[in-house]
């Protein structure tokens, strides 16, 4: 690599030669992983490097570092030259911009302010697993000191997020723990015991059964709402079916978009062209994903289904339960028809080796094989979404082979939306006891389980709506013994189907999307100013990629607009201006062969900005 990347990663102090911090879990490692999913351009340095990189004007650092005072110097002086430091805790480092902490939050939830230029407020106080309350001088929104205030906790108003200029450059400061805020809510606590059900009695998790919605750590008394008005029943609909509360935003996608727009934000300011990887083929604003759990393996009930699926015209992953197994030909006929074979692990103590095991788990999947005659079964969900403990499934699943998971949803009407805060594939994060490496698993959130029968349909629009919002992918769940006995159940299946096409949302299997996202993954991107008024975006991969979109976050004195854009073999290269996570960015749409690709854009009516001269790596 000739040139550094845009982003820096100084590494916290959970790093490896930390030995006296072995027994915390270092959260700040998911960092990367949240960059990762996005394919920005950063480079893992040390303190000492961040004043040596010519081009990097962006430093991340996702853990109070312990710098000397030498180290914390040189940043400062690093960043009245015009750099953005993004430091997430406070310590030595913040302290030099005069932030400090004034006590540790464990958990509550925090505000983001109005118009602070750096941040889009959401429209609900957002979930917070970990921070502290920050002081600083002159606390107001925008004081004349260039201290922006970003985000407050909600029980005091005390800050909990800011921005402070510094000479020509700024500190952007979060008392919020976001990494293992993200986590916390996505991959929940450890399952130990039966979770502490909705006071409503909407969500009954206290049930007996060990399950991952026994560890929610999003609020049921302040993060659900009911879901919008104005939906007409069924006339012959589940009688009694209404609606209750729902978690109706994704927390931790909201808590990701909040870093991401301070990135941009320190990019536009910098003068820096930041290139990212969208997060689906180009003119897809989001996936739909439907599943389908074989509970008491009826043919007879998989046969309607697969009717049902026949006339929507939709591809599903089927998740096949132990013990049992329907018959032969309506095995063959889900493969034929375009389904995906999925395992549905079962331990919920109704046979002989449906417990809780890494060999029970290892015979089921043989099993699945076996009787699907598929040997890459790569996809499983867990029968009642059970769970216990915290990483250890889906260490068994990287043992397997189980590429992606999707067993992580509600089990209850009351818990159903986005009860793991996101709409995003994931990589989990292991425990201490493995260093918090990332797993090789794919998470895939489950979203609601059989519309119209276990949940009021009016949740449909809310989980699409919100797919659509953080460009995700929505997923719906349906098992065939309800589609069998209910047409209504039928029709809502239809209709979501039907729905979801409307918004332009393909519907892909487990399979599709994990193949996909890990194509992706593969992907590295970097920009180096070219001949005047033009960009050289270089694009590494080492497989084919159809119908690839590249974003480029643009600077604040980007004035024109994209005049032309072309690889270095004369291709054309489709372009346009698009907005992504709230902010403005040019779109490049092409289909990537292996290997290096360059292309070219043009800008009309404006000369590319020197900083924007920034190379690209992934370390």
């Amino acid at each position: 690599m000739t040139q550094s990347a845009p982003i820096m990663v100084v590494p916290g102090d959970d790093a490896p030669g930390h030995t006296e911090s072995a027994d915390r879990q270092p959260w700040w490692l998911y960092c990367t992983e949240v960059l990762g999913h996005l394919r920005l351009p950063y480079e893992t340095v040390t303190p000492a490097d961040v004043a040596a990189r010519e081009h990097a004007r962006i430093a991340v650092f996702p853990a109070a570092a312990r710098l000397d005072e030498n180290e914390a110097s040189a940043v400062r002086r690093w960043v009245a030259d015009g750099g953005v430091a993004v430091c997430v805790g406070a310590g030595p480092l913040t302290a030099a911009f005069g932030v400090s902490a004034t006590g540790e939050v464990s958990d509550g939830h925090v505000s983001v302010t109005g118009g602070n230029g750096w941040v889009d407020p959401p429209d609900v106080p957002l979930r917070v697993l970990g921070g502290v309350r920050l002081d600083v001088p002159a606390p107001d929104e925008a004081a004349s000191d260039g201290t922006a205030v970003l985000a407050r906790w909600s029980d005091d108003g005390t800050t909990a997020m800011l921005a402070r200029r510094h000479g020509a450059g700024f500190a952007v400061v979060s008392g919020v723990d976001l990494w293992q805020t993200i986590v916390r809510i996505q991959q929940g606590d450890p399952v130990r015991e039966d979770g502490v059900p909705a006071a409503d009695g909407s969500a009954a998790v206290d049930d007996g059964v060990l399950k991952c919605d026994d560890g929610i750590v999003l609020s049921y008394e302040t993060d659900r709402a009911l879901p919008p008005d104005g939906w007409v029943p069924r006339p012959d609909g589940r009688a009694g079916l209404e609606p209750v509360p729902v978690f109706h935003r994704p927390h931790a996608d909201l808590w990701r978009q909040a870093f991401v727009q301070v990135l941009f934000e320190a990019a536009a300011r910098t003068g820096v062209v930041l290139p990212w990887l969208y997060y689906w083929p180009s003119g897809v604003p989001a996936v739909a994903h439907l599943s389908v759990d074989s509970d008491r393996n009826v043919s007879e009930e998989a046969e309607t289904t697969l009717r049902l699926f026949d006339e929507a015209g939709v591809r599903t992953t089927w998740c096949h339960v132990y013990p049992g197994g329907y018959e032969p030909e309506v095995v063959r006929a889900i493969a034929e028809r375009g389904h995906e074979h999925a395992l549905h692990y079962n331990a919920v103590g109704d046979a002989d080796i449906a417990t809780w095991g890494w060999p029970q788990m290892r015979a089921q999947h043989a099993w699945a094989q076996a009787m699907t005659g598929h040997e890459e079964i790569v996809s499983n969900k867990n029968h009642y979404t059970r769970w216990e403990g915290w990483d250890e499934f889906y260490l068994w699943c990287q043992a397997l082979g189980v590429q992606i998971d999707e067993s992580r949803g509600p089990s209850k009407q009351g818990n159903v939306g986005f009860p793991f805060g996101t709409a995003h594939l994931s990589f989990p994060m292991a425990g201490v006891e493995d260093n918090g490496s990332r797993l090789d698993v794919l998470v895939l959130p489950l979203h609601v389980q059989d519309l119209a029968w276990a949940a009021h349909e009016s949740v449909r629009d809310v989980i699409l709506e919100q797919a659509l919002a953080h460009h995700g992918v929505a997923h719906f769940l349906f098992h065939p013994v309800h589609v069998y006995r209910r047409t209504y159940v039928q029709d809502a299946c239809r209709d979501v189907v039907a729905l979801a096409r409307d918004h332009g949302m393909p519907w892909w299997t487990a399979a599709q999307l994990n193949a996909w996202e890990r194509l992706r993954r593969e992907v590295s991107l970097s920009v180096r100013a070219a001949a005047a008024g033009a960009l050289d975006v270089v694009v590494n991969t080492p497989r084919p990629v159809q119908d690839a979109a590249i974003l480029l976050a643009l600077p604040d004195d980007w004035a024109g607009s994209p005049g032309s854009a072309r690889t270095d073999a004369g291709v054309e290269v489709g372009h346009a201006v698009v907005d992504r996570h709230g902010r403005r960015m040019v779109e490049l749409t092409t289909d990537l062969p292996a290997g290096e690709t360059l292309i070219t854009l043009t800008a009309a009516g404006t000369t590319v900005p020197a900083g924007a001269a920034t190379g690209g790596g992934y370390r």
